[in-house]
């Protein structure tokens, strides 16, 4: 039980301090058009999304995180969980927490901020694909494993596996990641 604890701060740890590190971006600034302003109303969830819809950032906004993977879905990659999948809130994502054995496993939905957001803070990141939507693989210390797919320029969907220091988290991550984006708009 302590490991869990132990698990699930390290990867709340990691999932603050990406986003509180993502204050300044690089570029040049360029009006967005108008996708809605994500409100306190952000937590709102409903029990479906629409991966076919065309307004990208309304699906995420409307998505529930439980329902990008299913309990039958993360078992075929991580093994039994131990307890049914449950909301989660850290910092600005909306998630959803598996609990398989002696892993921490989220699916988050960021409305606020898409890949130019991910930082390294300590870790390496990875430009890759998911699917059709471009994602970076963030491998942090400690046995920890991001993968962000974006959806738009403000949206993303992170996958975090934390394995622990004995494991390369990212191969399931991956596999997880690759569930999940047939599921994004």
């Amino acid at each position: 039980m302590n490991s869990r604890i132990v698990l699930t701060s390290l990867a709340a740890a990691a999932l603050v301090a990406m986003t509180a590190c993502t204050g300044s971006t690089p570029g040049d600034p360029k009006p967005m058009p108008d996708t809605g302003n994500p409100t306190s109303s952000e937590d709102t969830r409903t029990s479906t999304s629409s991966p076919t819809s065309t307004n990208a950032s309304g699906s995420l906004t409307d998505a529930d995180p439980c329902s990008l993977l299913t309990r039958s879905e993360a078992e075929q990659v991580l093994g039994p969980l131990k307890e049914e999948p449950k909301p989660q809130k850290i910092g600005s994502s909306r998630g959803c927490e598996f609990a398989p054995n002696r892993v921490f496993l989220s699916v988050g939905i960021r409305t606020d901020v898409g890949l130019a957001g991910v930082q390294a803070t300590g870790g390496e990141i990875k430009d890759i694909k998911v699917g059709s939507h471009q994602a970076k693989q963030l491998v942090g210390a400690g046995g920890s494993c991001i993968v962000a797919i974006g959806v738009t320029s403000s949206s993303r969907v992170d996958v975090t596996l934390n394995a622990g220091a004995s494991t390369d988290p990212c191969p399931p991550a991956l596999k997880i990641a690759e569930l999940v984006e047939p599921k994004l708009p």
